[in-house]
């Protein structure tokens, strides 16, 4: 019993002199720990300063609610600077609402006044609905957001009733909001979605600012958009993507501000199999998945072998040379 209280009071006695505490407002427990005294010109002076753990457990606590755990294999913990150097640290972290982050980096530096962790070097993000990898993330405790950067790829789940897609997305950096499901992506950002039954067409895309709301199930691209579905590339200065509306008669995709499409026509007749390139240009394109067809509007043009199609509106089906047209005044089918 005596032994007990002993321990107890060294324990909470090396917290507080650490000033966790009192500073931080947190409760911290090291397991299987040993402090180490570093090596320097003046023992004492660098002892007061700098800490040495192996084998550590962390955890913060805000407000009765857990905030953050954290295991790692060593820590160096500098009193005087609030800085601390974690190796091989791995996790949960709490979002504001209670939501889950688990996490895993080769490195890591917490800053304590700036409720802040940067990970470095395999860094790994496994959240609601999706996985985020990156050289380097940043992760602000207080703010619910993740800035990473180097090499960052998610891949986020979609579930619209019985559909399933795989959104997997590349690009320099990204900012993330896991409690709002949302994400950022800029400089050569690249995607794909993927969708889970075979026959169903995937989508890539290409911008360089890409924004994911897996909560509204909605892609938003800006600069230099590209969006590729089989034979069919388009072009255009932004673009949106319904994720929920692959199955319905509503737009899948939205392409707006100086459209380019060019698409590869196959043909097949009488055993015969022929083919050509069909561009078409506008200012507006709207894509049906469900129907396998695009509807150009603001002055379209078609280019289609040795005709130009003009109209109010143009209607294009995939690997049909029908041409539909509306100029407002008629409405004619071309062959």
């Amino acid at each position: 019993m005596f032994n007990s209280f002993k321990k107890s009071f060294i324990f909470f006695s090396f917290l507080i002199m650490l000033g966790l505490i009192t500073v931080w407002g947190e409760s911290v427990e090291w397991k299987r720990s040993s402090a180490l005294k570093n090596q320097a010109e003046d023992d004492s002076q660098s002892y007061d300063e700098e800490s040495y753990f192996q084998i550590v457990s962390f955890y913060r606590v805000k407000d009765e609610k857990p905030v953050l755990h954290l295991d790692a294999k060593e820590l160096s913990m500098n009193s005087a600077s609030g800085k601390s150097l974690f190796t091989e640290p791995r996790g949960v972290g709490f979002t504001n609402s209670g939501e889950p982050i688990q996490y895993e980096a080769r490195k890591g530096f917490l800053f304590r006044q700036e409720n802040q962790i940067i990970f470095e070097n395999e860094v790994k993000f496994n959240m609601e609905t999706s996985t985020l990898t990156a050289d380097k993330t940043t992760y602000f405790m207080d703010k619910d957001e993740i800035i990473s950067n180097g090499n960052v790829k998610t891949t986020s789940v979609s579930v619209d009733g019985q559909s399933k897609e795989d959104i997997q997305v590349w690009s320099n950096s990204a900012i993330t909001w896991p409690s709002k499901d949302k994400s950022r992506y800029e400089g050569d950002v690249r995607g794909l979605i993927k969708r889970k039954r075979v026959y169903e067409e995937n989508i890539r895309f290409k911008a360089q600012q890409v924004d994911v709301d897996m909560v509204t199930l909605q892609i938003d691209l800006l600069e230099k958009v590209h969006l590729e579905k089989q034979q069919l590339k388009a072009d255009s200065h932004r673009g949106e993507i319904f994720l929920e509306n692959y199955n319905k008669k509503l737009k899948y995709f939205v392409l707006y501000d100086d459209v380019k499409v060019v698409e590869k026509v196959k043909l097949e007749k009488d055993g015969r199999v022929s083919s050509f390139e069909r561009r078409a240009f506008g200012e507006k394109l709207e894509g049906m998945m469900s129907e396998s067809k695009i509807i150009l509007t603001g002055y379209p043009k078609v280019f289609q072998q040795n005709d130009v199609i003009t109209g109010n509106k143009i209607v294009l089906r995939e690997n049909n040379e029908v041409v539909e047209v509306d100029d407002a005044n008629t409405n004619f089918i071309l062959r």
